[in-house]
C-alpha cells in the first residue's frame, strides 16, 4: 500500500469514529482534546490575566498617567462629570520681605564690640603696633560719642581681656543690644590699603574668606555648631537693617578719612560669614576701619587724631542710620555705660 493510500485510509478512519461520536452524543477527538487543554490551563491564564491587570492598575495610581482604552472602558458619573474641576495652583507667591522702618523699633542701645584682645593680639604692624590696642582706643573713643548723644553704649570689652566671639554675641544679646558694631583694622597684601566694611552673609570672593578665617579663629563654636550656623548665615531676618548700616558706615568713613588720608581705598560693603555676627541678633556690622599691614596706614593709625578720626566716622554713620530710616532714636539719658 503506497504512502498516499494509508493516509486517505486514516483519514476515513477518524471520519467515521467522529460520526459515531457525534451520534452517540460525545465529542469528536479534537475538540476532546481542545477540552483537555482548556480543562489544564484555564486557570491558570485566568491567575496570569489578573496579575498583569494589578500591575497596569499600579502603575497608572504611581505614574499618575491614564490609558485610553480604561477611560473609555469606564462610564463617567453624570453627576461627578457636571461637577467644575478644581485646579491646583502652578506656584504661590512668595511673602514680601518686611521693611523694619515700618515697625519704627527705637533704638537705645549700641554694642561696641574692640576686635581681638588678651591672647588674640590680630594684626600687628611692622612697627609693633598692635590691633587689639587700636581697636580699643577707637571704642572708647566711639563710646564716649554716642553716650555723649544720649544713647546707652556697652562694650564687649573694656580692657585688654581675651573673649571669643560667641562670647561677644552672647554678652550683646543679653544686654538686649539694638545694634552691634565690631571694630578691626586690616591685613592685606603691603601695597593693598583701604577701609571695608561687613554684614552677614555668604563671602563674595576668595579674599573675603580669608579675611572672616582670620578673625574667626577665636570662635568658641565647634565644628558641631556648623548646621547652625549655616542657618543663619543664609537665612537672616536682621540682614537688611545690618546692610544699610553697614553702607551707612562705609559712606561716613570714605568722607571723613578722605580729608586726611587722600590716598585711601574703598574696598566695599561686602557679605562674609564672621562669626562674631552670626550670633548677634540684632542689625550688626564689622568695619575694617583701616590698614594695619600698610606702612602709611600703620603711621597714620599711631595718631590719636588719626584714631578719633575714625571714632567720628563711625558716630556719624551711626547716626546717619538712625536718620535715613526714621528711626526713633528714644535715647535713655546716663553716663553711657552699663
Amino acid at each position: 500500500m503506497t504512502k498516499t493510500s494509508r493516509l486517505k485510509a486514516r483519514l476515513l478512519h477518524e471520519a467515521v469514529e467522529d460520526n459515531l461520536a457525534t451520534m452517540s452524543g460525545r465529542l469528536p477527538k479534537p475538540l476532546r482534546r481542545r477540552a483537555r487543554l482548556t480543562a489544564k490551563w484555564g486557570g491558570r491564564s485566568a491567575t496570569a490575566m489578573f496579575f498583569v491587570a494589578m500591575i497596569g492598575a499600579v502603575r497608572l495610581a504611581v505614574g499618575g498617567g491614564t490609558a485610553a482604552g480604561m477611560v473609555n472602558a469606564v462610564p463617567r458619573d453624570p453627576v461627578v462629570a457636571s461637577r467644575p474641576a478644581v485646579v491646583a495652583p502652578s506656584s504661590f507667591s512668595r511673602p514680601k520681605p518686611l521693611n523694619a522702618a515700618a515697625l519704627a523699633l527705637a533704638v537705645r542701645r549700641v554694642v561696641i564690640d574692640a576686635g581681638h584682645g588678651g591672647t588674640s593680639h590680630g594684626t600687628s604692624s611692622e612697627s609693633g603696633l598692635v590691633e587689639k590696642d587700636v581697636t580699643l582706643d577707637i571704642a572708647e573713643r566711639l563710646r564716649g560719642r554716642l553716650a555723649g548723644s544720649g544713647l546707652t553704649v556697652l562694650m564687649t570689652r573694656a580692657g585688654d581681656d581675651s573673649m571669643s566671639l560667641r562670647q561677644r554675641s552672647d554678652f550683646a544679646n543679653r544686654a538686649q543690644g539694638d545694634l552691634f558694631v565690631s571694630i578691626h583694622v586690616n591685613a592685606l597684601a603691603p601695597r593693598n590699603r583701604g577701609i571695608e566694611t561687613y554684614y552677614l552673609g555668604p563671602s563674595g570672593a576668595p579674599a573675603d574668606d580669608a579675611i572672616a578665617a582670620h578673625d574667626n579663629r577665636d570662635s568658641g563654636y565647634s565644628l558641631a555648631d556648623l548646621r547652625s550656623l549655616l542657618d543663619r548665615i543664609y537665612i537672616d531676618a536682621k540682614k537688611d537693617e545690618s546692610r544699610r548700616l553697614a553702607e551707612s558706615v562705609q559712606h561716613a568713613l570714605l568722607r571723613h578719612l578722605r580729608r586726611i588720608n587722600d590716598a585711601v581705598e574703598d574696598r566695599g560693603v561686602k557679605t562674609a560669614p564672621f562669626v562674631v555676627l552670626v550670633g548677634t541678633e540684632m542689625p550688626a556690622i564689622l568695619a575694617e576701619v583701616s590698614c594695619l599691614s600698610n606702612d602709611e596706614e600703620a603711621v597714620l593709625l599711631r595718631r590719636a587724631g588719626y584714631r578719633q578720626s575714625i571714632a567720628d566716622a563711625l558716630f556719624d554713620g551711626i547716626q546717619a542710620y538712625l536718620s535715613e530710616g526714621d528711626v526713633d532714636g528714644g535715647k535713655e539719658t546716663g553716663n553711657g555705660s552699663e
